[in-house]
């Protein structure tokens, strides 16, 4: 895979408008899964992607305090928020911020 799943995470962030989303980690997994059929980005998870893998990466935001985790949902903090916009400006090519672009708009629906 190009990117860690939490770098690809982070990109994602940085594209949603919301600042909530759900710790359902098999939900998540499995729209990460469905992006791989839709988003080249994604396409190296078309095999799978383990539940425990997104919750590690989530864990890793949160241990950056990118996230907060309380009442069973994740919440992008203001300075996570700016940290995911710089991220995603530095690490991802404009090809790929587009494709990040179209894959938040999965994610919020979640």
């Amino acid at each position: 895979m190009k990117f860690a799943l939490h770098e690809v995470l982070q990109g994602m962030l940085a594209s949603v408008e919301q600042d909530t989303f759900t710790d359902d980690v098999a939900r998540l997994a499995a729209m990460f899964e469905g992006l791989a059929t839709t988003v080249p980005l994604f396409a190296p998870m078309a095999a799978g992607v383990d539940p425990q893998a997104v919750a590690g990466a989530l864990k890793t935001l949160e241990d950056k305090a990118i996230l907060a985790h309380a009442d069973g949902k994740y919440t992008l903090t203001e300075a996570g928020r700016a940290h995911c916009v710089s991220g995603k400006r530095t690490l991802f090519n404009r090809g790929d911020q587009e494709q990040l672009e179209t894959a938040a708009k999965t994610f919020a629906t979640l």
